[in-house]
């Protein structure tokens, strides 16, 4: 009887203010902590706060194929190419994580699935990456936890590794 209480009121002060619930705010730019929008360039296999950064911080003059990121640039190149109709939700190349938001396949609108993908090193081998899927149905008007999909995760992985496998045979 409370909680129906206190959902009358919160329905009653929302009515009354000019607050439009429906409406979503804006996506906010991600800005680099050097000023401008961050970007990846795939050129040069850095991040750079575009045309407002310091000088001198890309890989871009380096004739070292190694970056100064812990995690291989294939791999983290064939990931975000993998992941790129997803939506990201954070992606971290010095901490070597990708995760992305959930995500709603068309054929099945009752499952939904978030990607983590997790780097441990930046040698390009499979141990070096690894994925993991959360699955949550929607069930009662709410979505509850189904749990991991390791066969969903295990495919992504090798989608991962062959688009890692092509970037390389490109590139040499």
């Amino acid at each position: 009887m409370i909680r129906f209480l206190y959902f009358l009121i919160l329905l009653s002060v929302l009515s009354c203010s000019g607050i439009d619930v429906r409406k979503p705010e804006p996506e906010k730019k991600r800005e680099s902590i050097f000023g401008g929008p961050l970007t990846y360039s795939t050129d040069t296999g850095s991040f750079s706060a575009g045309s407002v950064g310091l000088p001198n911080i890309s890989n871009a003059n380096k004739k070292s194929s190694l970056t100064s990121l812990p995690i291989n640039e294939l791999l983290w190149n064939s990931t975000l190419d993998t992941l790129d109709f997803m939506s990201y939700e954070k992606i971290d190349p010095f901490g070597g994580i990708i995760i992305t938001d959930w995500f709603i396949n068309e054929d099945n609108e009752k499952i939904r699935n978030k990607i983590t993908v997790s780097f441990s090193s930046s040698e390009l081998r499979a141990s070096s990456i690894k994925v993991s899927v959360i699955r949550e149905k929607f069930d009662n008007n709410q979505w509850v936890s189904d749990g991991y999909s390791d066969g969903l995760a295990g495919k992504i992985e090798d989608l991962i590794l062959t688009r890692a496998r092509e970037l390389r045979s490109k590139n040499s």
